[in-house]
């Protein structure tokens, strides 16, 4: 069955390979996006071997907040517009890197959410049931921010 919302990530992500890191997204409800990545997918940051460094795994976070601000702004009727990752706490990771051909679980959860748009995420990366990385990501995507379709490009005025 066809999803309403949205064909692909890409429908919800401004990233384009190579810079999109993500494959899909698995599930979504209320506050909460499952979005999975393969390493493979981020060969621009892999070793010789192909493995991908765990500090990777922040930016698998942020592109799974990306696209969890999609379904929201789809579900609104809205394009997908741009946000900033302010930073995040206790970015915790049980590896030193993910594998080629490894199937990532990229868990992001709504916490907190101000009247600025300021909003706070659990975060948690998993391979089956391994837990990989976890952290506390703070974003923003600001009232009336600048909206690009992916096929733009800047030009000067």
């Amino acid at each position: 069955m066809k999803n309403p919302l949205f064909d692909s990530v890409e429908d919800l992500v401004l990233h384009r390979p190579p810079l999109l890191l993500l494959q899909s997204v698995s599930h979504w409800d209320v506050g909460h996006v499952e979005a999975i990545a393969d390493p493979v997918d981020s060969y621009l940051f892999a070793d010789g071997e192909g493995n991908v460094p765990a500090w990777v795994g922040l930016e698998y976070m942020a592109q799974a907040i990306s696209a969890y601000a999609g379904i929201i702004a789809r579900q609104n009727g809205e394009e997908p517009s741009i946000g900033f990752l302010l930073g995040t706490r206790r970015y915790d990771s049980h590896v030193d890197s993910f594998t080629p051909g490894q199937q990532l679980r990229v868990n992001v959860r709504e916490v907190f959410r101000d009247e600025n748009n300021l909003v706070l995420f659990d975060c948690d990366i998993h391979a089956g049931e391994d837990l990989l990385a976890s952290a506390q990501v703070k974003a923003i995507q600001p009232k009336g921010a600048i909206q690009i379709k992916p096929d733009e490009t800047f030009k000067e005025q």
